[in-house]
């Protein structure tokens, strides 16, 4: 298809063109629909369920209220600037951009003799409100999250940040879905260079399309290794969260159908903070932080490390030989951990799948299976099932669902290392894991800063929650232009960063 591909001065030329592109008549939701404008003949193109038709009966009506002598020079521009009453309007020339926005929700006005085409977004999607999340719910705060509809979930974003450099840069993906994908940045603040680089790799994307919305996006523009599990952007449901990631100096990416926000670029502290923390006071916050930053770590370490122990018990000092089963079951311990493992997963994955009434009765019949009948016909220890559920815990407290199922991952592989190596394979499998967070980059972004390289202010405000009024420079990882969240305004504000704060 040619790219300048030029509207027609004869109605029915273009007319024509539309309905063998479009196949009208074969596809019943394009409408077609003829009218005259004073004694010239117009026509639409419109898609069936994504227009608000109240909204274009008052346009109409206003559109061919026209008498035959007042069109008679400048047509298109007399009904244009004079009668197309709709706030989103726009003249175009180029048909294939016009197909473009019809196919996306738009509708077009032709007028014969005219060589462009008015088009009107009076689109209607057939959309949720904002609801509550699902993920990421807190016991204070904001009930809105994010929706499948672009436009909404940036004006969710907007109220929050009022600012006049807050920019949603439209990119088109895909040659056949066109998916909407906004880049969303706030321009004085945004590193220009991570801007550059992200839409470039966005506008680098050649597929027909992308279904899969923003999870197909990430495999796209994240550089690395496909097949490493830690998750190097975020997502988020909440409005709240990817405005303080805005001020921070992160790009968010909105991608039309989903309501998951992709926050970039992160570190291994982003997947497991949570919005909760910062509903609190400043003390409590920072509790449950640590308890939180505790439960990751139990789930990943906890079982390989007590398999790691029973396996080799005579190296157990004699305050701790009450460790491990006393008597020797059915099934190797390590076989029995790979099982509960399995099982857990099951479990999850059904309650997914399920209707909501049935999850409930799901989770009671896997857990009775698996914790009583297990252990009593001898399949499982109760120490196997007690420190699988300890990880499946620590697991669901993640914030992060990815995160979360890298974690699992890795636990599944460092109890296999145990069952073959014993402590060795423990050591191994530990060091496989800090070596992966070591080399893993997002975005040029090392994966654990600010523990390694190490930053000691940024590593205070990621191990607690510190109070709001303290949090004055955004992270230096990123490169701000604007460095302190002060007023800029000379006078405004006397507070300087101190020099600690600027090593930050």
């Amino acid at each position: 298809m040619a790219d300048e591909q030029k509207i027609a001065k004869e109605l029915d030329a273009n007319v024509n063109y539309i309905k063998d592109r479009l196949g009208v008549g074969e596809t019943f939701d394009i409408i077609f629909r003829e009218y005259k404008v004073g004694r010239k003949r117009a026509a639409s193109f419109s898609i069936n369920g994504m227009t608000n038709d109240v909204v274009l009966s008052n346009v109409f009506e206003e559109l061919t209220a026209y008498n035959q002598e007042e069109l008679t020079v400048n047509t298109m521009q007399k009904l244009f600037y004079s009668r197309a009453i709709h706030s989103q309007a726009k003249l175009l020339e180029n048909m294939n951009d016009a197909i473009t926005s019809l196919l996306s929700g738009e509708l077009l006005f032709f007028v014969d003799g005219e060589s462009q085409v008015i088009v009107l977004d009076a689109r209607s999607y057939p959309v949720r409100a904002p609801a509550e999340s699902n993920i990421e719910k807190v016991t204070r705060g904001s009930r809105d999250s994010f929706v499948e509809t672009i436009v909404f979930n940036t004006a969710l974003i907007r109220r929050r940040l009022r600012d006049p450099n807050l920019r949603f840069e439209i990119v088109k993906v895909g040659t056949r879905s066109q998916a909407d994908i906004a880049v969303c940045y706030i321009k004085d603040i945004t590193n220009p260079e991570l801007v550059h680089t992200v839409k470039e790799r966005i506008n680098n994307i050649n597929i027909d399309g992308v279904p899969m919305a923003e999870k197909a996006i990430e495999e796209y523009i994240v550089t690395g290794s496909k097949w490493n599990p830690l998750p190097k952007v975020r997502y988020t449901e909440r409005p709240d969260v990817a405005a303080v990631h805005l001020l921070e100096g992160h790009v968010c990416i909105i991608v039309d159908t989903s309501p998951n926000i992709m926050i970039l670029p992160t570190t291994f502290w982003h997947h497991v903070q949570h919005v909760e923390e910062y509903r609190q006071n400043v003390v409590i916050g920072s509790y449950l932080r640590l308890i939180r930053l505790v439960g990751v770590m139990l789930s990943l370490i906890l079982p390989p490390v007590w398999l790691a122990i029973v396996l080799n018990r005579q190296l157990l000092p004699e305050s701790l030989a009450f460790l491990g089963p006393q008597e020797a079951g059915i099934i190797p311990i390590g076989i029995q951990f790979l099982l509960a493992e399995f099982g857990v997963e099951l479990v999850r994955m059904a309650t997914v799948h399920v209707p909501t009434a049935q999850s409930t009765a799901l989770g009671f019949i896997g857990a009775f299976m698996l914790g009583d009948i297990a252990t009593k016909v001898g399949l499982f220890g109760n120490e196997t099932i007690f420190y699988t559920a300890v990880a499946a815990v620590g697991a669901f407290a993640t914030p992060s669902m990815e995160f979360a199922m890298a974690m699992r991952l890795f636990r599944a592989v460092i109890i296999l290392l145990v069952m073959i190596f014993k402590f060795p394979g423990l050591i191994a499998g530990l060091a496989g894991v800090f070596l992966l967070m070591l080399t893993t980059k997002s975005f040029g972004i090392p994966y654990l800063w600010p523990a390694l390289p190490f930053n000691f202010s940024a590593m205070k405000d990621v191990l607690f929650r510190l109070p709001i009024p303290n949090k004055i420079l955004r992270p230096a990882v990123l490169k701000p232009q604007d460095q302190d969240r002060l007023e800029n305004n000379a006078g405004k504000n006397d507070t300087k960063p101190t020099k600690q704060d600027k090593d930050k």
